[in-house]
């Protein structure tokens, strides 16, 4: 068993630093209520801290690693946000920036140096089809595209870059029901581009299958302005190939999420998010993560 963990930990650690891309997924990773809209010429700045604790990695074939495996994540991320018309259809555009720190990375207990900076920019476009406030249904359709910007150096493990474009066409729809609930929904289809600097001497090329995203909230609206929100969050597909092998990494896990959010003034949101992955197959398994989110409207 430890002559096959060590050839594990080989083969994963090669791959690492295109499979832990926490810049596209905090792009795509929704919060209640984000697309009930805001009037047209609405600038809105957006600012989060995340951190997130993973205890486990399971590779897709072969023994789970826990002993000896660990990474810390601690990111923030700045986005604004900007409304416009085209017609009479409201559109927006975006930018984020994540950075930050990949810290305490370990597997099987052999330990990798951490990754700080920043990591790749994510540029993004919406439009809202269906607009109906009376109604309140929001639908929308968003894509992404993570460009590499961010800190990648191909002869270490872990990297806050991806070295690679990632295209993300996602859907969305929020429906209130009354003066108290709501639901949110949204599913993304994910395409990876080739990381052509991979592999323990970045001259391998590291592909990776399409991954699909499934998101979900319901939402309760309480008397006071506070809102509470459980949610589900789903990543499958993804399998990894270094050079055309498959390198036993992928995106499949299943996460619970709880939410809550205020306006403590007019233009100013505070949100707070508790994370819990119930399982996880192909990479890390997060094992608890925490999220605050400030919002200004100008």
């Amino acid at each position: 068993m430890v002559s096959k963990n060590i050839a594990i930990v080989a083969s994963l650690g090669a791959a690492l630093a295109v499979t832990f891309m926490p810049g596209v997924v905090s792009a795509t990773e929704l919060e209640p209520y984000e697309f009930v809209t805001a009037p047209d010429g609405t600038t809105v700045f957006i600012g989060y801290a995340l951190y997130g604790h993973h205890d486990k990695l399971a590779p897709d074939k072969g023994p789970t690693l826990k002993d000896g495996t660990n990474l810390d994540l601690e990111l923030s991320i700045a986005r604004v946000a900007h409304y416009f018309n085209i017609g009479k259809t409201l559109a927006l555009v975006e930018v984020l920036q994540p950075f930050g720190t990949l810290n305490k990375a370990r597997i099987g207990g052999t330990s990798f140096k951490r990754s700080s900076g920043l990591g790749d920019t994510i540029l993004a476009a919406a439009v809202w089809p269906i607009n109906d406030k009376k109604r309140q249904t929001y639908f929308g359709v968003t894509l992404y595209v993570t460009i590499p910007t961010g800190k990648y150096d191909k002869l270490q493990t872990i990297n806050l870059g991806g070295n690679r474009v990632v295209y993300d066409p996602q859907i969305a729809l929020h429906q209130g029901f009354g003066e108290h609930w709501s639901t949110d929904l949204t599913a993304d289809l994910i395409v990876y581009g080739d990381n052509d600097e991979a592999g323990a001497l970045g001259e391998q090329t590291l592909s990776q299958r399409n991954s699909v995203q499934l998101q979900g909230f319901l939402n309760y609206k309480w008397n006071n302005g506070l809102t509470t929100s459980i949610g589900y969050q789903g990543y499958r597909g993804g399998r990894q190939r270094l050079d055309g092998v498959s390198n036993g990494l992928r995106t499949d896990f299943n996460e619970v999420r709880f939410v809550a959010s205020k306006f403590i003034a007019p233009k100013f949101q505070l949100l707070g998010e508790v994370n819990h992955q119930l399982n996880a197959r192909g990479g890390f398994r997060q094992d608890v993560g925490f999220l605050l989110r400030g919002l200004y409207i100008f």
